[in-house]
């Protein structure tokens, strides 16, 4: 074998992965590098990087108005994860029994998941809307309340969204969960149920431990995925009233683009990757615990 025949097939491998590196260079690398570096300075949108200004941006992250934006996201990430894997467990078991009409029960679970955003965000603010909306005239047509509730006022702006993400998260769950049910061996559900397991000893026993690691991953994912959420709330509330649905998404949306600072939204959005980065690492550090 010649000498230039060994080379090619010593440098074969790398070009199979160019394209993938190509990919990873334009789509990853260079805006993680723009975005380090304009969180490092002065920046805006109009004129971008402005120069050095030694971590100020940073200190935003100590300010009381951030915080808040934390204390509110935490709580809607919290609840809308624990309502999403809930009702998808829920769900997927049941859709997972040989009920007449399954095809068609699984086909509406999975469309709030389709749906686009922005017109679920639309769709949502007109039903729950305090004068027209279609939830407060059903109860009012019904006698069941005197006057409107304000889904969307102060008190309850943050549960009528946290509601909404579960709505929309719901589906992702039950389709991750529904492949792992199909994973579980009918002779063990049978044998259990013959030797007289109940309903919940067949789930801790047998259902939860096949379904266990989907149920871990899928939680970790609902979970970057809800930090990251933007538009449904920015749609139904822009984060008010009296930012008591303001996000850290909508903090750095705004400091972007309503205050003209690219650099603090840019320290922001470093601080959200950061977590979601750890997220990505626990997910890794479960699996290879239960290889």
């Amino acid at each position: 074998m010649s000498k230039n025949s060994l080379t090619e097939r010593k440098l074969e491998p790398y070009l199979y992965l160019a394209p993938t590196i190509v990919l990873f260079v334009f789509i990853l690398a260079i805006p993680l590098y723009n975005l380090v570096k304009f969180s490092l300075g002065d920046s805006n949108i109009i004129q971008g990087y402005l120069g050095w200004n030694n971590f100020e941006n940073f200190e935003y992250l100590t300010k009381s108005r951030f915080l808040d934006s934390v204390q509110v996201t935490l709580a809607y990430v919290f609840f809308g994860v624990l309502g999403v894997v809930f009702f998808g467990t829920v769900v997927s078991l049941a859709l997972d029994k040989p009920i007449r009409g399954r095809g068609f029960f699984r086909a509406v679970a999975i469309i709030p998941w389709v749906v686009p955003q922005a017109f679920a965000a639309t769709m949502w603010k007109w039903v729950v809307n305090s004068q027209f909306g279609f939830i407060n005239q059903l109860l009012l047509s019904l006698n069941i309340i005197d006057k409107s509730i304000g889904f969307l006022s102060a008190d309850t702006a943050l549960a009528t969204v946290i509601v909404v993400r579960i709505w929309q998260g719901t589906p992702f769950m039950i389709i991750s969960l529904l492949a792992a049910l199909q994973t579980i061996p009918e002779d063990i559900q049978e044998a259990a149920s013959l030797d007289g397991a109940s309903l919940v000893q067949r789930f801790r026993y047998i259902t939860l431990p096949y379904i266990r690691p989907v149920l871990k991953t899928t939680t970790l994912i609902v979970t970057a995925w809800t930090m990251q959420l933007f538009d449904v709330v920015y749609i139904m509330t822009a984060g008010g009233p009296a930012r008591k649905t303001q996000l850290v998404a909508l903090e750095i949306y705004n400091q972007a683009f309503k205050n003209d600072d690219l650099g603090t939204a840019c320290a922001l959005s470093l601080a959200m990757l950061a977590v979601i980065f750890l997220l990505s690492l626990l997910n890794r550090g479960e699996k290879e615990a239960v290889q």
